[in-house]
């Protein structure tokens, strides 16, 4: 297992995606309208301005496009100059860090002074934004090396804070992106995702659309993580953004990052659907040369399922139209590689020979990955070949390259082969290492339970409508050696899950229908949600044929009832991506707020269970880490982290499952309502949430804040507040005391007994 840590320690973020322009990249008609404008301007500060639009313009196509920079050194050169002769500073600062971005410039310590003089100036100028601006491009300057990574980070940072001041929130989101893209180059996977999703509350709260470039950036870090589930989903929502705005200059990429997710998924005719994407994508805005590199990882595909003859008459077609290429020492890597691999595949040794002495000519001029590639690929040759000593030399790098790159499946390849080398030569201590290594990687990283579940997701993804749907289709898995006990209970909590949810989600729904008059979305989100709950009850019903099989073992039932509890997170977890979906095709403030909150209560339940999951106690939840997180959660949500404390104090308190529901969703409407009533305009204060065990065996829920109170005359039987309504439907399930007062405050107090769960019956709320 140490093996296993450190390799996941070192993985970088080899699968870090192509960065998002600053500034959205401008259309062919607004550039050469923009040209036109500068042949006919005066020389003054609207002439720098044009100078500096264009200069910055072609940067970023280069940087995007790899289109060349053409006269963006001396437009920028005009505008400085110019500007010293106006004694516009703002145009001087902005030419310094135009210029600082050229490579032509000079070394990188010359384009440093640059920038630095630009930061200089605009500090003395007091000018907020051009100094942010400053910062931003002298992390740019810094090239990618791993030692210049926490500098970058601290110029973004720099400039992050200076947005966040400013109250620039789209700006603000756009640097916390770039500090999250460094972490996972660092390989700080789990930062990086945290940021990424802070990244995505920004964008939504500015009213931005351009969230593609964030979600392609998430299936990187997801990928990295092993979490394809959301990898896949993040890879079409920026398919489906990118679509949308109109802005699908890199959806090439965006399909060829999401097909290769799906080509390690062994998902091999969904990836060549999207590298069919990319493919024809790329030939539409770079011709033949762009296209032959989706073209080469169909070729790989192709060769995985065993198309040996077909991979090799489709790539010889893709790479004759090559013959002119901006890149042709990757190309000829690329094709020295893949026909090496075919006549390898094929039998064809000399042939395959003299395609890999092509690749390593010009091994030198690729990235690490592709070398990675070619010495994984050159090495099964040499195995086929006997020739075992080439082969270790080949692996031996593979094997360092892939502990610095990753996947994991790959290391796991690499460890069997090298297993197949020591046996071929008899150093059996040595292979039998390797053969340990590579499977407590497979162990560790692609367990049973992970693969079935990955298996199992089916995508459907609707172009014309711009409508995505993820369904999670999960198939009946023989449930045996589980007690007739166990699974009535496993049931009652289900079923019990799925009441509760279906009541909130109609409500929720009914609020909608009257704000919006539309019901055609939530009706296809309740279809999903029913289908979800009968394959359950289809999975639970098929528990009953295959009890008396054989006398039940405590692990197998173990296994079962985290199992259960895993699947019913998922649902939920999927039922809140539906709500979250939906509010993107939302305007309306008090329908949003209806599906935040929804979310918060679906949220509030799927964390039971992944709590349950989680433990080692299967039939109780500890409340205290519960509320915790509850109530951290719906503070973060309302983004009011820094103006409102948290007491929670429910030290020593377990509660079943069948309490720990309606006791959560009460603590989750109580504390929702105190983030949305008891602190007007920003007003600080405390939010407390008590929870303990009475002497005379009950329990006593105390939920109170320092906040504005009640409204005069306010009376809590009379209001129609439908968190006011789910508290008392749930207090009445809990068989409970209720009371509710105000003045300095709000004060919630619940007493509730201790309820045997066979005598539980929910009451209606």
């Amino acid at each position: 297992m140490k093996f296993i840590v450190l390799i996941l320690l070192v993985l970088s973020a080899s699968a870090s995606v192509k960065g998002e322009p600053m500034h959205p990249l401008l259309s062919q008609t607004a550039v050469d309208s923009l040209q036109t404008r500068l042949r006919s301007s005066q020389p003054d500060t609207n002439r720098v301005d044009l100078l500096l639009m264009l200069s910055r313009e072609l940067i970023d196509r280069h940087e995007e496009l790899k289109e060349p920079l053409a006269n963006a050194y001396e437009y920028s050169k005009q505008a400085e100059q110019l500007s010293n002769k106006l004694h516009f500073t703002s145009g001087k600062i902005k030419s310094l860090y135009m210029l600082g971005q050229l490579v032509g410039t000079g070394s990188e310590a010359n384009r440093l002074a640059l920038i630095k003089e630009g930061i200089r100036l605009s500090k003395q100028e007091a000018n907020k934004p051009l100094e942010a601006l400053g910062y931003y491009y002298l992390g740019q300057t810094y090239s990618s090396e791993a030692e210049n990574l926490p500098i970058k980070i601290v110029c973004y940072q720099k400039a992050r804070q200076l947005y966040l001041k400013l109250g620039d929130k789209p700006n603000e989101a756009y640097l916390l992106k770039q500090i999250a893209d460094m972490h996972l180059w660092q390989g700080q996977s789990a930062q990086a995702l945290r940021e990424l999703q802070q990244v995505l509350v920004l964008y939504r709260a500015a009213g931005s659309h351009r969230l593609h470039y964030t979600y392609d950036l998430m299936l990187a870090v997801n990928r990295q993580m092993g979490n394809y589930q959301e990898a896949l989903h993040d890879g079409l929502a920026a398919i489906e953004s990118a679509q949308a705005t109109r802005d699908t200059v890199s959806i090439g990429g965006f399909y060829g990052r999401l097909a290769r997710v799906y080509e390690e998924l062994k998902q091999y005719d969904k990836a060549l659907v999207y590298y069919g994407k990319a493919k024809r994508i790329q030939q539409q805005h770079g011709g033949n040369c762009d296209a032959f590199f989706p073209a080469s990882h169909i070729t790989r595909v192709l060769l995985t399922q065993k198309k040996t003859r077909q991979a090799l008459t489709f790539f010889l077609a893709a790479s004759s139209h090559t013959s002119v290429c901006d890149k042709p020492d990757a190309m000829h890597f690329e094709i020295g590689l893949r026909l090496g691999e075919c006549y390898t595949a094929l039998g064809s040794y000399e042939l395959a020979e003299q395609n890999w002495t092509k690749m390593l000519a010009f091994v030198k001029t690729v990235d690490d990955a592709d070398k990675n590639e070619g010495y994984y690929s050159i090495s099964i040759f040499c195995l086929h070949t006997k020739q075992y000593s080439r082969a270790r030399f080949y692996l031996n790098k593979a094997l360092a390259l892939t502990a610095k790159l990753g996947p994991l499946e790959r290391m796991a390849n690499v460890q069997l082969l090298l297993f197949k080398v020591d046996s071929a030569q008899a150093q059996f201590p040595a292979a039998i290492t390797h053969y340990q290594r590579y499977k407590a990687i497979i162990d560790s990283v692609f367990s049973a339970n992970k693969t079935r579940q990955i298996a199992r997701l089916q995508i459907q993804y609707d172009t014309k409508k711009k409508e995505q749907n993820i369904t999670l289709l999960t198939k009946q898995n023989q449930l045996q050696q589980v007690s007739l006990k166990q699974g009535k209970l496993l049931r009652n909590s289900l079923l019990g899950s799925a009441v509760l949810l279906s009541l909130l989600l109609g409500v929720s729904y009914s609020r909608y229908r009257v704000k919006q008059r539309s019901t055609a979305l939530l009706e296809i989100q309740q279809r999903e949600i029913n289908q979800q709950n009968q394959a359950l009850e289809q999975v639970l019903g098929e528990k009953d044929e295959l009890l008396g099989e054989k006398d039940g073992l405590l692990e197998e039932k173990e296994w079962m009832l985290k199992e259960i509890h895993h699947r019913v997170k998922n649902n939920l977890q999927i039922i809140s991506s539906l709500l979250s979906r939906q509010s993107h095709y939302l305007r309306d403030a008090p329908a949003l707020a209806a599906i935040r909150e929804s979310q918060n209560r679906v949220q509030a339940m799927a964390l039971i269970h992944q709590k349950l999951y989680q433990s080692d106690s299967l039939a109780r939840v500890n409340m205290q880490d519960y509320t915790r997180e509850i109530v951290a959660r719906l503070v973060n949500s309302f983004d009011c982290s820094p103006s409102i404390q948290q007491q929670v104090n429910v030290s020593g308190v377990d509660l079943e499952v069948a309490l720990a529901t309606p006791v959560g969703l009460i603590i989750n409407e109580a504390v929702t309502n105190a983030l949305k009533h008891a602190f007007p305009h920003q007003r600080t204060g405390t939010i407390s949430v008590g929870l303990r065990r009475l002497v005379e065996e009950g329990y006593e829920l105390t939920i109170e804040d320092d906040g504005v109170g009640l409204p005069a005359g306010f009376d809590v039987a009379a209001s129609r507040s439908l968190g006011l309504s789910i508290i008392q439907g749930l207090s009445k399930q809990l068989h409970g005391t209720l009371s509710l007062t105000g003045g300095g405050g709000v004060r919630l107090n619940l007493r509730f007994a201790a309820i045997h769960l066979a005598a539980f019956q929910p009451a209606s709320v």
